[in-house]
């Protein structure tokens, strides 16, 4: 978990995606990162490449 100096130093979207979780059971995902519909199974969101799992 980040510490609350490192969520202070984040915009409000930034923060959202660093606390948001991912279900990699599910059939699809939205990215925390740029909210592009991530497949399941899938290794990085085709959006913009952050690494799930």
């Amino acid at each position: 978990m980040l510490h609350e100096r490192e969520l202070a130093s984040m915009s409000p979207e930034e923060q959202a995606a660093a606390q948001s979780v991912i279900d990699l059971d599910a059939e699809q995902n939205s990215c925390p990162a740029c909210l592009e519909t991530i497949p399941g199974g899938a290794a990085r969101c085709p959006g913009c490449g952050l690494r799930i799992g």
